[in-house]
């Protein structure tokens, strides 16, 4: 009886096969994409005060569009909240844009006044409680920030240098994902995302 002559099946299990880049590369260029993606695309920022409640809760987990403000100096509009570095908390804050660069910014009767002219702050969860006894003029290439919870943010009402520089600006926020704080150990907590409140701004 002729016997089969067929080719000859490989073992399944091959140590010598693929290597290295066949067993981890997606892992390396996931890693490359995610760096480039949160590097130089967007921000990633956590809010740990209530400076921006209610718009941005206490423990949230902003996403900020990043690159326009890494290559230049974009045009930005009243009420869009950003990140900035303040130099002179040495830190990255969170705030909305009040103020434009010529702007005469004062406060009257708790509200604010773009050039002696009353602006409707919607975006604030009351209105009538802004408080300040100065008056600001922001100055060329400069933003004006406050906080929307505005008797507890420590902002350019109050800083020693008020004007913001546009090249500080990092990012413009895009979406605010709350997060819960769940206590683990005592002194040890953990940061739940509560995607059913996540919303853009």
């Amino acid at each position: 009886m002729e016997r089969y002559r067929g080719r000859r099946a490989m073992p399944r299990n091959n140590p010598k096969r693929g290597g290295f880049w066949h067993d981890y590369g997606y892992l390396l260029i996931t890693a490359a994409v995610v760096f480039i993606l949160f590097r130089g695309i967007f921000q990633l920022a956590f809010v740990p005060s209530g400076s921006m409640e209610t718009t941005i809760p206490t423990h949230s987990l902003l996403i900020a569009w990043r690159l326009p403000y890494l290559v230049s100096d974009p045009a930005l509009e009243r009420g869009d909240v950003v990140t900035f570095w303040d130099e002179e908390m040495g830190k990255i804050l969170v705030k909305r844009v009040v103020g434009l660069e010529g702007e005469r910014i004062s406060f009257a009767g708790g509200y604010t006044h773009i050039n002696d002219q009353k602006i409707n702050e919607n975006y604030l969860p009351q209105q009538g409680n802004t408080q300040s006894d100065a008056v600001f003029r922001v100055p060329e290439d400069s933003l004006f920030m406050m906080g929307d919870n505005r008797t507890d943010s420590w902002d350019s009402r109050f800083l020693a240098q008020p004007y913001i520089p546009l090249h500080a600006v990092q990012g413009k926020v895009l979406v605010c994902i709350p997060m819960k704080q769940v206590t683990l150990f005592k002194g040890l907590h953990l940061y739940l995302p509560l995607f059913g409140s996540t919303h853009t701004l």
